[in-house]
């Protein structure tokens, strides 16, 4: 998984929300998402010009992992076993090759 946080929303030095961003990929496909958090009790632990993108990432994954399983990277695992069950078909208007799977 690759997480990014884009952006962050904050009531004086308290970071109150981030807008996140997460990808997953496999060997051919690859499944994005990206969304606010609003943090469900921020507090000010660390000193607001002393946190970092990793420790905001952190934050998030924390409050959306519940039973020990991420919701967001879940998700996206999910998203990407679908795509591989999916029939692959050629559009009509490219040239058809038959293929045979072995």
């Amino acid at each position: 998984m690759n997480w990014k946080i884009l952006e962050i929303r904050s009531n004086n030095d308290l970071i109150v929300a981030a807008r996140y961003f997460c990808s997953a990929n496999d060997e051919t496909n690859t499944v994005e998402t990206e969304g606010w958090w609003n943090f469900n009790e921020p507090s000010l632990k660390t000193p607001f010009l002393e946190v970092t993108e990793e420790m905001v990432i952190e934050w998030v994954k924390a409050e959306t992992t519940k039973d020990g399983a991420n919701m967001i990277e879940t998700r996206l695992t999910e998203q990407l076993t679908a795509l591989e069950a999916q029939k692959k078909v050629i559009a009509p208007w490219l040239p058809q090759i038959f293929t045979p799977e072995i």
